[in-house]
């Protein structure tokens, strides 16, 4: 269990994001270049101001695969997770850094309590091409990797652990209650959990953007810039310029 969630569950602050459909760019640097994923797979990037700051910053990229179109947020200790489906993280101190990690969250709805999150194996080869060193489109500074959209096809998230993945296919078509459309939010926190930064302007505690994509259709590069804010995060690795999808069916 990271310590971020530690903090969550004891009560420390959370932050929320919101992502909006934004312009298209190009010039993502992809591996392998043409801009091209392979069948299956999405490739995210996290683009921020700065450099990284695994030591005090942790980096996440959640995701709702309910098809409510709702972005999943968080909102200090009142965060309603049921729109949490499953979440990477990145960084924070001795978390995850030389790779993603993948969990999911589960809040009881008969006590609210939350419970900690559930740390999902990613079998090997499933998470690919994981680079910290970037250039183009919103920004020169954040990290990328590919993923085998089979890893979110997880049941709703229960009281009892999700049995291990199996992931020798091509998804959609899923085996579980996932929706072929996902709202994907991006955030920052500190080491105790407290919010930092989303892609709101008016605030890292605000849903009022939505970013989402149709794991059915092709996207080279579906993007959403911030827009410019009056305030700048003090650190800027942990202030958040844009993120960028692509995806092959």
């Amino acid at each position: 269990m990271t310590r971020w969630i530690r903090a969550l569950i004891s009560a420390a602050g959370m932050c929320a994001l919101l992502a909006g459909c934004g312009r298209q760019v190009t010039g993502l640097n992809i591996p392998g270049g043409g801009g091209i994923t392979p069948s299956g797979t999405t490739l995210i990037r996290f683009d921020v101001a700065g450099p990284l700051d695994f030591t005090n910053v942790r980096y996440l990229i959640v995701f709702n695969t309910k098809g409510n179109n709702v972005q999943p947020t968080a909102q200090g200790t009142n965060t309603d997770v049921s729109n949490w489906s499953a979440y990477f993280v990145v960084g924070g101190g001795s978390g995850f850094v030389s790779a993603p990690g993948l969990e999911q969250l589960y809040r009881n709805p008969s006590t609210g309590a939350l419970a900690p999150p559930y740390n999902i194996t990613i079998p090997q080869g499933t998470l690919t091409n994981f680079q910290t060193q970037l250039s183009g489109a919103l920004s020169q500074y954040g990290f990328q990797f590919t993923f085998n959209r089979c890893l979110l096809d997880l049941p709703q998230p229960s009281a009892t652990p999700p049995p291990p993945l199996s992931v020798n296919r091509i998804c959609p078509p899923f085996q579980n209650t996932v929706a072929t459309t996902w709202n994907i939010s991006i955030f920052t926190v500190d080491n105790t959990g407290s919010p930092i930064d989303s892609l709101s302007t008016t605030g890292p505690g605000n849903g009022d953007y939505t970013f989402q994509i149709d794991t059915t259709q092709a996207l080279s590069n579906k993007s959403y810039s911030k827009p410019a804010a009056n305030t700048t995060v003090s650190n800027p690795g942990a202030q958040i310029v844009g993120i960028e999808v692509f995806s092959t069916p």
